[in-house]
């Protein structure tokens, strides 16, 4: 293994990020050459053939945090490329030049087109709709993690006890495919409604036993703020005596054989006999966050005034662009909020055991520096500008 000193001043451009700071390019140090420059960091890339030239326990940490990065890199990179994207659409859609950004930058460019959609929002919209939706629903990528953390420990043993999701994940947040009956919340969304008896946290359709935004109790089409009896496009918490074949995924309370479980929460630590180094399995953690999986929720929008086929269209685009927001705001974006933390101590951890790396390590540690920096800037315009639209909507 070649180590170097050398590595501790290579590893400033990850440490900066921490601060703030941006982190400069492999082209910018004095005498680099493409042999020296990493070419195997990638972002959104699985680098789990790489070899980082580093022996003992800290190859399998380091690999771990440079996957976690490679993901969480990739992700942000998604989240405001999406956004974006919805963005745009809502500003078109309600009268805004298409060709109104010249933006290339992904931050600057969500910005500017969701400023764009919040303006057109307030001078067509402003006070004449009325937006209901439910959370999205989100798992942690549970086999992710499991997987990672296989490689955090020497136990070979320990790849059963790791992979259990069921016994690892909370019961309450355990979900899949409930071949039997469901006892606990049915998963629907915008795009599958689901059989609902009991308390609909998205759209009813069938009777509401209460006030519903649209239409009769006997035939609602909206959202019930009793129980409904018939479909739900959102999650359906099932009352205690009914019996319901889910559909969607089960969470918590499934009578039967649960398939392809997932949590939608964190995994319980393993025991400590399969537990690696903190760092790795916090790397582990960080990947299977970023690959989180988001159900888009249910949005119901009702103008309030003399609809036109004007109004009819840009309401059909909020229902349309709001739910793929509202993932990225409420539920990828908080998520990857509390990786971004997560990551930044991870960082300075490597910094501060720089010296059991290797100058491959360290040579690549520049370009995920950099994908961090830019990831925070792109995290930052997801959230800010998916806030700003929501806002303008009354959310």
């Amino acid at each position: 293994m070649k180590k170097n000193m050398k590595w501790r001043l290579l590893a400033v451009p990850a440490a900066l990020m921490v601060l703030g700071i941006p982190a400069v390019g492999c082209d910018q140090i004095a005498g680099a050459t493409d042999t020296l420059c990493c070419k195997d960091f990638k972002v959104g890339a699985d680098l789990s053939a790489v070899d980082w030239e580093i022996e003992g326990d800290a190859k399998a940490t380091f690999g771990a945090f440079m996957q976690a990065t490679a993901d969480f890199a990739g992700t942000t990179t998604a989240a405001v490329t999406e956004v974006g994207a919805a963005c745009q659409a809502i500003a078109v859609d309600l009268g805004a030049d298409a060709n109104g950004v010249k933006e290339t930058d992904n931050a600057k460019r969500t910005t500017a087109w969701c400023n764009l959609a919040v303006a057109q929002i307030k001078t067509k919209l402003e006070g004449k709709v009325v937006v209901v939706a439910q959370p999205p629903s989100c798992s942690f990528n549970a086999s992710v993690q499991a997987n990672c953390e296989a490689k955090c420990t020497v136990e070979a043993s320990c790849e059963a006890e790791l992979g259990n999701i069921e016994a690892r994940c909370t019961p309450a947040q355990l979900s899949g495919k409930c071949k039997g009956e469901c006892k606990g919340s049915c998963e629907g969304s915008a795009n599958l409604a689901v059989a609902c008896t009991g308390v609909c946290e998205g759209t009813c359709e069938g009777k509401c036993n209460g006030a519903c935004s649209k239409g009769t109790g006997a035939d609602c089409r909206g959202a019930c703020d009793g129980t409904c009896d018939g479909e739900c496009r959102g999650s359906c918490k099932v009352e205690g005596t009914a019996k319901v074949k889910c559909e969607g995924d089960c969470t918590g309370g499934c009578m039967g054989e649960l398939i392809a479980p997932k949590c939608k929460a964190e995994l319980t630590p393993p025991s400590a006999k399969c537990q690696g180094k903190a760092e790795c399995s916090g790397s582990c953690k960080a990947s299977a966050s970023a690959k989180a999986e988001c159900t888009a929720p249910s949005v119901e929008v009702k103008f309030m005034g003399t609809a036109s086929v004007d109004t009819d269209f840009a309401v059909a685009s909020l229902k349309l662009n709001l739910p793929k927001i509202l993932v990225a705001f409420e539920g990828k974006g908080k998520i990857l909020l509390g990786n971004a933390k997560a990551l930044g101590e991870l960082t300075g951890s490597f910094v501060s055991s720089a010296g059991d790396l290797s100058v491959k390590a360290g040579l690549c540690a520049i370009p995920a520096g950099e994908a961090l920096a830019t990831s925070a800037t792109n995290l930052q315009a997801t959230v800010t500008a998916s806030s700003s639209v929501l806002t303008a909507v009354g959310m």
